[in-house]
């Protein structure tokens, strides 16, 4: 199921496709980094849910262990949400020949779309069923690592615009997930997900969260490359 993910619309599609095509013009950039932002700002509220979701003592622990690499393993200044406040901020003003606030970013809180995608991944990790949150667990960490690839390739669109320097202090959000965060917990959330499949009624509620996650996410994606298409 893990390795599934990649031939799935939710990596497979028309944005990554469009992202990773060249540098795009600051309207579309400002709507993927707005849209990306308000989809992001909530990744660790799932996974702090899904703790409180759970009365498995080791998954309890992999969550919590997760959560704290998500806030910069004790560092609030290398949290992951203030990375990518930083290098989406860097961007828009780049692109803009001005700065970019993280207000702005956060004007309107997202599209009607992307609410409704939170809404709906928020069902899925607050499941009754414990089951049904470890396949969402396991969706959301399987999209990790190739989600994180696909972004950094379309930052590289853009490195013209910083020095060498600067660009690669940026993108700390992508190498972290790359080198950290989207490998280490794979193995844990596998073997999780196979603990609570003892037959095929497990693993269908299992596949349940994993299914919903993934076609969320597409769906999700492809709304925001609808929107960026209409500014072209």
């Amino acid at each position: 199921m893990a390795g599934s993910v990649r031939r799935h619309p939710a990596l497979e599609n028309e944005f990554y496709r469009h992202w990773m095509s060249g540098p795009l013009p600051f309207r579309q950039v400002e709507v993927f980094a707005r849209e990306f932002y308000a989809r992001t700002i909530d990744t660790t509220v799932m996974i702090a849910l899904s703790v409180l979701h759970t009365d498995d003592l080791a998954a309890r622990a992999a969550r919590v262990k997760h959560l704290y690499t998500e806030y910069g393993n004790g560092d609030p200044d290398k949290a992951h949400l203030l990375l990518l406040e930083r290098m989406l901020t860097g961007l828009l003003g780049r692109l803009r020949g001005g700065g970019y606030s993280v207000q702005e970013l956060r004007a309107g809180g997202g599209r009607p779309e992307t609410r409704a995608f939170g809404d709906a991944r928020r069902a899925l990790f607050t499941d009754a069923d414990p089951r049904v949150v470890q396949g969402a667990l396991l969706a959301q960490d399987a999209l990790a690592h190739s989600t994180t690839i696909r972004m950094y390739e379309g930052m590289r669109n853009y490195k013209h615009l910083y020095d060498e320097e600067e660009f690669h202090a940026s993108c700390e959000y992508f190498y972290v997930h790359i080198c950290e965060a989207a490998k280490s917990d794979r193995e844990e959330l596998v073997a999780a997900a196979a603990d609570v499949c003892r037959d095929e009624v497990d693993l269908a509620q299992v596949r349940r969260g994993f299914d919903g996650v993934l076609d969320l996410t597409a769906a999700y994606w492809a709304a925001v490359h609808r929107a960026m298409r209409t500014l072209t």
